[in-house]
C-alpha cells in the first residue's frame, strides 16, 4: 500500500506539524510537491489501492471547490483523504459521491486517517455481519427523566474511550435517538449530519455512501450520528430504518453508545432488547432515585436476560468527611443493583458552552475518574447474543 501527502494550500508551519502528527501514525508516507509529482504511477488496483493524504485549506468556497475538483480529477487513480476545517454536508456529499475520497479534521487524531484507509481497503459490505468479527457491541443510555444529564454522559463517555490508552483502538460511535432535542453535537462543536426523514420512508435508500455522509466525526476519533433538531414524528418513525441504521454501524464500529430520549416510545423496547448493556441515568433525589427504580424495571422487561445493566447517579455532592452525600437513600432505592456515581462539577457548564469534553479538559478531576469507570463498564460489555434485528 503507497500512502502520499501533498500538501494544496496550508501554511508551511501547520502543514509540518500536520505532517509531524501523520508520520506518528503512517511512517511510511511518501511526501510529494505537489499533485503533479504523482505521474503515472497512481494505477490503484482493487486489492492494493495508492491513497494521497490531501492537506487541503476549505477556508472559503472558491478553496473548498478546488479541492472538490482536484479529487474529481484524480480520483480514479487513487483514494483521497482531505485533511481540513469544516465542511458543509453538502460539500461533503458531493466528495465522497464517487467513493473515491473521503473528509477528517486537520485536528483530528491520526487515527482517524488510519480507521478511513481501513474502511477503503476493505469496504464495509465485505465485512462479516455484526462487524468487526461479529464483536459489535450496543450500550444504550436510558435516561429516567429529562435533565439528568444522559447525552452527557453519553458522550463524555465516549471521549473517554477514544481518549483512555486501553481503549482507544477500539471504533466508537453514538447515536442521538432524541430527533427533536438532540444536542449531543453541540457537547462537541460539531455539525449533525443524519437525515433521519430521508430513511425513514424509504429505510432501502441508507447505502454505504449515504451511511458515510451521515457520521459527523469528532478530532477525538468518535463518531455521531445525529439529526439536526426538527418537528420530526418520531413516533411515527419506522422501525425498519432504526435496524438497517444499525445493521450497518454494528459492521463498522466495535462500541455503539445509543443516547435514548426520555420518554418512552414505541420503538424504545425494541432498541433495549437489540443491546448488549444498559446504562440508567438519574440523579441523587428521592423523586429521581424512584424514576430511575421505575426505568430500570421497564428496562429489565425489554432488555435480554444476558444484558449487564448499571445505574449512573449524576450530579452527586459530597459529604463533609469525604464519600457521597446521601449515599444511603441510593442503596435503599436501588439495593442490590450496580450504581455508578458521578459527581456535580461545576466547569462542567463551561465544557459544554464551549463545546469541548471535559474529559479531554480536565482528566485529572474526581469528576472524571467516574466517567472513567462508567467507559470501563462499557467497554467489559460481553458481545453476548443480543445482536439480533429490531423489527
Amino acid at each position: 500500500m503507497a500512502v502520499y501527502l501533498v500538501n494544496s494550500g496550508f501554511e508551511a508551519a501547520p502543514a509540518a506539524a500536520l505532517e509531524k502528527r501523520l508520520r506518528a501514525a503512517l511512517p511510511d508516507i511518501t511526501s510529494l510537491t505537489g499533485i503533479d509529482e504523482l505521474g503515472g504511477k497512481l494505477a490503484p488496483s482493487a486489492d492494493d489501492p495508492t491513497f494521497v493524504l490531501l492537506l487541503a485549506s476549505l477556508r472559503d468556497r472558491a478553496r473548498v471547490q478546488r479541492t472538490l475538483d482536484l479529487v474529481a480529477q484524480h480520483g480514479a487513480r487513487a483514494f483521497f483523504v482531505v485533511i481540513g476545517e469544516e465542511m458543509s454536508a453538502s460539500d461533503y456529499k458531493a466528495l465522497v459521491r464517487n467513493r473515491t475520497a473521503d473528509w477528517v479534521a486537520a485536528d483530528a487524531d491520526p487515527r482517524e486517517v488510519l480507521d478511513i484507509i481501513a474502511r477503503a481497503r476493505r469496504p464495509a459490505e465485505t465485512r462479516p455481519a455484526g462487524g468487526s468479527g461479529g464483536r459489535a457491541v450496543a450500550i444504550a443510555f436510558a435516561a429516567s427523566a429529562g435533565g439528568v444529564g444522559n447525552a452527557t454522559l453519553a458522550v463524555e463517555t465516549a471521549v473517554k474511550l477514544k481518549t483512555d490508552k486501553a481503549t482507544r483502538q477500539r471504533n466508537v460511535c453514538i447515536v442521538d435517538l432524541d430527533f427533536q432535542g438532540s444536542h449531543v453535537c453541540d457537547h462537541l462543536d460539531i455539525e449533525p449530519r443524519l437525515q433521519i426523514a430521508e430513511i425513514s420512508a424509504d429505510p432501502g435508500r441508507l447505502d454505504a455512501q449515504l451511511f458515510e455522509i451521515f457520521a459527523s466525526r469528532h478530532a477525538s476519533g468518535a463518531h455521531v450520528f445525529a439529526a439536526p433538531r426538527s418537528r420530526f414524528d418520531a413516533c411515527g418513525l419506522h422501525i425498519a430504518a432504526l435496524d438497517r441504521l444499525f445493521d450497518m454501524m454494528a459492521a463498522r464500529y466495535d462500541l455503539i453508545l445509543v443516547d435514548l430520549p426520555p420518554v418512552w416510545l414505541a420503538w424504545t423496547p425494541q432498541i433495549i432488547a437489540a443491546c448488549n448493556g444498559v446504562v440508567v441515568t438519574g440523579l441523587n433525589t428521592i423523586p429521581g432515585l424512584r424514576r430511575a427504580a421505575e426505568t430500570l424495571a421497564a428496562v429489565r422487561q425489554s432488555a435480554t436476560p444476558s444484558a449487564q445493566i448499571a445505574i449512573a447517579v449524576n450530579r452527586c455532592q459530597r459529604a463533609l468527611i469525604g464519600g457521597v452525600a446521601r449515599r444511603q437513600h441510593v442503596e435503599s432505592v436501588l439495593a442490590g443493583e450496580q450504581v455508578l456515581y458521578v459527581g456535580d462539577e461545576p466547569a462542567l457548564i463551561d465544557s459544554i458552552n464551549a463545546g469541548t469534553p471535559a474529559i479531554a479538559a480536565n482528566p485529572s478531576r474526581h469528576w472524571a475518574k467516574a466517567i472513567g469507570l462508567i467507559a470501563r463498564f462499557c467497554a467489559d460489555v460481553a458481545p453476548a447474543a443480543a445482536a439480533r434485528t429490531l423489527a
